[in-house]
């Protein structure tokens, strides 16, 4: 068996939950996409994590349980709330199993619109020149052992990464078109609210102008290795038709 973990989520389905979990600095953005668009946020990242839930109970060989419930020794996949697996992820790692090995990885494959002119450069030049991915572990392209250890890899991609590159001989990599991470428009990094620090109110005009650009997103078909994730893509797309300015 193979165990999915979703990392800290809301109940995005309660409104009044969801404005006292939110941070201060976050809270004009938030308010900017209400007055700008007809399904308040809260509500489309619950249809998000819907639409992503219904991805996990297709994947063969796997249940969805939290960290805590895991034992020791099993393998997990972490995943955000908005994120897809392929149905055969499980599979696919169990035919890999070594018991040398502490952390599995693939590829990883992105459906996002690019934040700024920065991480289009970004996209571009890894495209051009084939340069390696900023981190080897993003939120759902890796698997890991669990222990009293592993914890921290499951919480951070950014602590999968770095282990990653400090135990070669512990990693393996596993095929590929295993998972897609869906940045939608709603996601933390599309609306630079990453880091309270930094955190500056998005613009409506900035807003509308992503809108639109993931209007057109979720109408493109997936890549081939990634047909498996057209249902999904599909419900995107109807849930970004249902999502207009106000």
């Amino acid at each position: 068996m193979i165990y999915i973990c979703i990392r800290q989520t809301t109940n995005w389905a309660d409104e009044a939950e969801f404005w006292s979990q939110l941070p201060g600095e976050f809270k004009p953005t938030i308010q900017v996409w209400n007055q700008s668009l007809n399904i308040p946020y809260h509500l489309f990242r619950h249809r998000v994590r819907e639409i992503a839930r219904m991805n996990i109970a297709e994947v063969k060989s796997a249940v969805c349980v939290d960290w805590k419930d895991v034992p020791d020794g099993e393998l997990v996949l972490p995943v955000d709330d908005d994120d897809w697996f392929a149905e055969d992820v499980g599979s696919a790692l169990e035919k890999a199993r070594d018991d040398r090995v502490r952390l599995y990885r693939w590829p990883s494959a992105f459906l996002e619109v690019p934040i700024d002119l920065g991480h289009r450069l970004y996209l571009l030049k890894r495209k051009l020149f084939r340069t390696p991915p900023k981190w080897i572990c993003t939120t759902n392209n890796y698997a890991l052992v669990k222990s009293r250890d592993s914890e921290p890899l499951f919480r951070s991609h950014i602590r999968a990464s770095e282990w990653f590159h400090s135990h070669q001989e512990s990693v393996k990599e596993v095929g590929a078109g295993l998972s897609v991470m869906n940045r939608t428009l709603a996601s933390r990094t599309s609306l630079a609210l990453m880091r309270p620090e930094t955190c500056k109110m998005i613009r409506r005009s900035t807003l509308l102008r992503k809108y639109w650009q993931y209007r057109a997103l979720y109408r493109r078909p997936p890549g081939r290795q990634l047909e498996w994730c057209r249902p999904y893509v599909r419900m995107m797309d109807d849930l970004m038709s249902e999502l207009l300015p106000a």
